[in-house]
């Protein structure tokens, strides 16, 4: 059940950028969802599967395998984002997305949807309007459906989500975060989120840093105010093979769950693929330290057994 007392003073629009908004997902929490995606993130994980959400800003996507190097891209854009090169006696076309100002001029003159854009900025109420929309479908299934904020990390909208969900009461709210976000933050939307959904990457501090940018002190404090708050966590964990599955790691894991009891559960996040080819249409690198397949069946039920091993009962796959 929803428990939230809603503030009935009159609610002020306001806007954030969002790069999807997901209709009927399974794995975004409880039930039946509709997952809002935010762009922008203050973590820089490796194998992160959304790298579309890093910045808040919009950015140009280039669809290789759809171009056929018309070059008419080239004539429209005033930021120099197109270019040509010649390869084997033959003009290419090549994009630097940098300069890109989100002018979308490219896109008017491509014939072979080659080009698009990631991130449109929308206000509330359009976000609840599409809620309301999906929101008949929540109840369907065994678990209570409703909505879930994801990103990017959506922690860096908290007035915009403060907003959207006093248009939406009744809903039942989850938050996907990283953890990474100010204790003020947390303080203010705490009230409204039914669920958090909180991610616990990596042990060691050091290599948090390494693999995502910033380390895992202020993750570790917000995870414990939040239960100490008494708010319904699910812990999750992405696990990507030879990268952060380390004996280290389940130790702190299950160090985790011992500390704190009263989490619902552990869900595993198995490492996929998905990202890489969407880093590539960005015009982002790779790293070399990523694995080129997705995490298999078999490592997975390895990863079960070195938790159960350590005490860890409600562990499962996502």
């Amino acid at each position: 059940m929803c428990n939230r007392k809603f503030m009935t003073e009159p609610v002020i629009d306001t806007y954030a950028t969002i790069f999807d908004i997901q209709s009927f997902s399974i794995n975004d929490g409880p039930g039946i969802r509709t997952t809002v995606f935010f762009k922008g993130c203050p973590l820089s994980c490796l194998w992160c599967h959304n790298p579309e959400s890093h910045t808040t800003g919009v950015q140009l996507m280039y669809h290789k395998n759809l171009c056929t190097h018309c070059m008419q891209c080239v004539g429209v854009c005033e930021q120099g984002v197109h270019g040509m090169r010649e390869v084997n006696g033959r003009l290419m076309h090549t994009v630097d997305s940098t300069l890109c100002i989100g002018s979308a001029q490219c896109l008017k003159v491509c014939c072979y949807d080659a080009l698009s854009l990631v991130g449109q900025r929308v206000s509330t109420q359009q976000v609840a309007d599409r809620i309301f929309k999906d929101s008949r479908y929540f109840p369907v299934s065994e678990e209570r459906g409703g909505v879930t904020f994801s990103g990017g990390e959506p922690m860096l909208h908290v007035p915009f989500i403060l907003e959207l969900v006093r248009k939406i009461p009744g809903i039942h709210i989850c938050m996907e975060t990283s953890g990474y976000a100010s204790r003020k933050a947390f303080e203010e939307v705490m009230p409204v989120i039914d669920l958090f959904l909180f991610d616990y990457k990596v042990t060691d501090p050091d290599l948090h840093t390494q693999l995502c940018g910033v380390d895992n002190s202020l993750i570790l404090e917000n995870l414990a105010y939040l239960y100490e708050q008494g708010k319904d966590i699910i812990l999750r964990l992405p696990l990507i093979p030879s990268v952060n599955d380390t004996d280290e790691h389940f130790d702190g894991i299950a160090g985790i769950m011992k500390r704190y009891p009263g989490i619902l559960r552990a869900e595993i996040m198995p490492y996929h693929t998905y990202g890489l080819a969407k880093s590539e249409e960005l015009g982002l690198g790779i790293s070399s330290r990523l694995p080129k397949q997705g995490a298999t069946d078999v490592m997975i039920d390895a990863w079960l057994k070195e938790l159960d091993k350590r005490g860890c009962t409600k562990v499962c796959r996502s």
